[in-house]
């Protein structure tokens, strides 16, 4: 399954006219820190971040690179657990000018002016499994669905990263998770996220943690394809009770 999450960004990013971020936690002997600490111990570490939060809102800054161009554009975002998001992009001016959805498997975008089209696609956002697209969104990092879990091989390699192998229980597809981590209130937090299925890959980094629910408040994904990067400026959000 080829990955084209870039590439569907980007039908939003070109209809916009318009054209910078990186940081993360402190940088520690993070192989040292998690030395002996248990394979599914440090991966539940990783994918706590905004595991409580069942809906997010608010208005964030998209950037998106394929070759030698580049745009950015605001954003206002809806997203709530499990699988449901809205987001709308604007122009300088506050005009829409795309509108994407997520349904369940469904995914949908949306050009309302004089270009106007409207395109539907299930089971993934250019690659990436809708459930991660939401995650993402909610203020989560994507990891291994529960049901993969039972099975999966777990290791630590020598520069502190985890090894996650699980195969999709439906499709019997083999996916691969690899973490990096730094220190963020004296525990490890994933920055960043090698993943791949059949072939392709894409990679994630993870910035800004949010104070109470540990989520990353900007990230980046990456591939041979291009890049997009997601900052939020406001947000807020219901947890679980």
């Amino acid at each position: 399954m080829g990955f084209r999450f870039i590439e569907v960004v980007w039908d939003v990013v070109r209809v916009i006219a318009f054209a910078g971020i990186v940081s993360g936690c402190s940088h520690v002997n993070i192989s040292q820190v998690i030395q002996g600490t248990d394979p599914r111990s440090l991966l539940s570490q990783a994918c706590k971040p905004g595991d409580q939060i069942k809906s997010a809102l608010g208005s964030a800054w998209l950037k998106g690179a394929v070759q030698n161009d580049s745009a950015q554009f605001p954003a206002e975002i809806v997203v709530k657990a499990p699988s449901t998001l809205y987001l709308e992009a604007h122009n300088l001016l506050g005009g829409v000018e795309a509108r994407i959805s997520v349904e369940g498997q469904i995914f949908k975008i949306e050009t309302p002016d004089q270009r106007k089209r409207v395109e539907k696609r299930r089971g993934s956002w250019g690659g990436i499994p809708l459930q991660s697209v939401t995650d993402l969104f909610l203020g989560k990092i994507p990891c291994p669905s529960a049901s993969s879990l039972a099975d999966a091989r777990l290791s630590l390699n020598s520069e502190g990263q985890l090894l996650v192998q699980v195969v999709d229980p439906l499709k019997g597809e083999v996916q691969k998770f690899i973490y990096s981590f730094g220190i963020w209130q004296q525990k490890p937090w994933a920055e960043q996220l090698h993943w791949e299925k059949q072939g392709a890959s894409i990679d994630f980094k993870f910035f800004d943690p949010e104070e109470m629910t540990g989520s990353p408040l900007r990230w980046e994904a990456k591939s041979s394809l291009g890049e997009i990067q997601m900052r939020w400026k406001d947000r807020e959000y219901e947890l679980t009770r």
